[in-house]
């Protein structure tokens, strides 16, 4: 069984072990963890620790460190995409406020948040485990470009937005966020050189002025 799906079962809704709070509590450890001092320097026992839980306890929702590195992304990242597709459903109106909505949203959470951290530990990691890659390109990333282009089509089919090609435009929406994220969770907040949330903003209305029709 891949990772991925041992990672599934691990947590799938309606099992006796998704009910308890114990594997929220080892992810979260293991995402702060794992951001200060990569997963190789990362060990299980550590994790326990910090989690307030025992070593064998993690081998009850886990089999490995690595399935517990997939949980990270499943568990920290796949609920902001469901919930940026959620705020696209129920959104009525202007289809720039929309984005901006959207832009702020998650820029938030990866400048102030968990968020941030896993998708830099996904970045750092990404020649050691592959399978994660991939796992976090087609589950997050594809998914919620996918939502953002969606939007932009809809706003040039309505005239809100000028032709252009949303694919693309969707990537030049999110990557500034994304790298927003990852230097407030390397480098660290230094007001001398950005404020992340004014960086948010202007990318926002920037973006959105360069859409408009």
């Amino acid at each position: 069984m891949e990772y991925k799906d041992r990672v599934e079962a691990a947590l799938g809704k309606g099992t006796v072990r998704r009910r308890s709070d114990r594997p929220q509590a080892i992810i979260s450890a293991a995402i702060r963890l794992v951001g200060e001092h990569g997963f190789a320097n990362t060990r299980l026992e550590d994790v326990a620790e910090a989690a307030g839980v025992s070593k064998a306890a993690i081998y009850l929702y886990f089999e490995s460190k690595e399935d517990l590195f997939f949980a990270l992304v499943r568990e920290g990242a796949l609920p902001t995409v469901a919930d940026t597709n959620a705020a696209v459903a129920r959104h009525e109106g202007s289809l720039s406020d929309l984005l901006q909505e959207i832009i702020l949203g998650i820029g938030h959470l990866m400048a102030h948040t968990e968020l941030g951290t896993i998708v830099k530990i996904v970045a750092a990691e990404a020649r050691n485990f592959p399978e994660l890659v991939t796992y976090h390109r087609d589950e997050v990333v594809a998914r919620a470009m996918t939502t953002i282009s969606g939007v932009i089509e809809k706003g040039i089919a309505t005239g809100e937005f000028r032709p252009c090609d949303a694919r693309a435009q969707a990537a030049l929406c999110i990557f500034p966020v994304l790298m927003n994220g990852i230097w407030m969770n390397s480098i660290g907040p230094d007001p001398s050189i950005v404020d992340p949330d004014a960086l948010l903003k202007a990318h926002a209305e920037t973006f959105i002025r360069g859409l408009a029709a």
